[in-house]
């Protein structure tokens, strides 16, 4: 099984996903917003964002023996968890998705939902989360249709 992203059980192809990098997070007023939910395989997954993760780490890490604890719950958890290596925090669930959720999630946008211009069905607008169940990863959250009404799941 590859990625698959659905919205109200409809699978939209993974091309026709985009997100909104600009006002992510924001509402569309007028608009309603749909949940939607991607699932991969977590193998998939972990090999695609393995450099991320590792790069993420690092720069967390420095910043750590720089300037301490800044209250970040990521920085906090890494910190307790005696700092593993990227290889082996994808071996723990829990804070690989808060890891995840908190800082790769433009990362797997990029990956999960790479349409631009017009080219797309659904549009990303929030990652509520990130989680492992068995051997996937889902990601859920909130998008919007390309045009109010004009969803492939609504026909």
């Amino acid at each position: 099984m590859t990625a698959e992203f659905d919205v109200d059980g409809f699978v939209i192809p993974i091309p026709r996903v985009a997100y909104r990098a600009m006002n992510f997070r924001q509402p569309l007023p007028g608009r309603t917003a749909f949940r939607y939910e991607l699932r991969c395989p977590f193998g998939e997954f972990s090999a695609r964002l393995d450099e991320k993760l590792e790069q993420c780490i690092t720069a967390l890490h420095d910043d750590y023996d720089k300037f301490g604890d800044d209250g970040d719950g990521v920085t906090i958890a890494l910190a307790a968890a005696g700092w593993p290596a990227h290889d082996h925090v994808w071996g723990q669930p829990e804070l690989m998705a808060l890891i995840a959720r908190e800082y790769l999630f433009f990362d797997i946008l990029n990956l999960y939902a790479p349409a631009t211009g017009d080219s797309y069905d659904f549009l990303v607008n929030t990652v509520d989360d990130v989680m492992r169940q068995g051997g996937h990863v889902v990601v859920t959250g909130q998008g919007y249709e390309r045009g109010e009404g004009n969803g492939p799941w609504r026909r």
